[in-house]
């Protein structure tokens, strides 16, 4: 007769987790995600869930979460809402020494806990065994990847925007188009 799972607990409970207590959790670590995350700024609360599991020599993650984050478009500087999401599957290892060790596509567990498919070019990552994991940072981590590289508030972005005072001031050189304001101290630089 197996454990019963491990229960789900609430978004508050995100606090770091010492490895050695989740490794006596033979079912894992599950959360369910409801709040805001202490270092991302976001307009809804992520929502989604988070499993570790202890393998041994290894920390087997799977988690899925959402939210929404206001950005600032880069070419017209306007904010806009911008949803994050990601959903994956992470294998950390436990400890330098599990790094060190010859990687084989295949991971023979510690303690006969069967064996895990694995990429050995994908395991970049590690953990000091006797340390912490914490999930909040993990999830934030997760979001912060799925960040787009340039910020672009859509398909319809009107591009700088100009007054009528800044249009008149910044014209090219040869009257035509005016140019972005924020590029008016370099025009004026090359001046003479």
């Amino acid at each position: 007769m197996g454990r019963p799972p491990a229960p789900a607990s609430q978004g508050d409970d995100l606090r770091p987790i010492n490895l050695q207590e989740l490794k006596l959790q033979a079912d894992g670590r599950h959360w369910r995600i409801d709040q805001t995350l202490s270092e991302l700024d976001s307009l809804t609360p992520v929502r989604g869930s988070l499993s570790a599991l202890h393998r041994g020599n290894a920390l087997e993650l799977e988690g899925e979460a959402s939210t929404i984050v206001t950005l600032c478009c880069d070419r017209c500087l306007q904010l806009f809402n911008h949803p994050l999401a990601f959903q994956t599957r992470e294998v950390l290892w436990l400890g330098e020494e599990a790094r060190a060790q010859g990687l084989e596509p295949e991971l023979v567990l510690e303690g006969g806990q069967g064996v895990l498919e694995l990429d050995p070019d994908a395991l970049c990552e590690s953990l000091d065994p006797r340390g912490l994991f914490d999930p909040e940072h993990w999830v934030f981590e997760q979001l912060h990847l799925q960040l787009p590289v340039v910020n672009r508030c859509g398909a319809d972005c009107p591009g700088p925007r100009l007054s009528p005072g800044a249009a008149a001031n910044t014209a090219d050189a040869d009257g035509d188009t005016p140019i972005d304001p924020r590029w008016a101290a370099l025009q004026r630089l090359q001046q003479p």
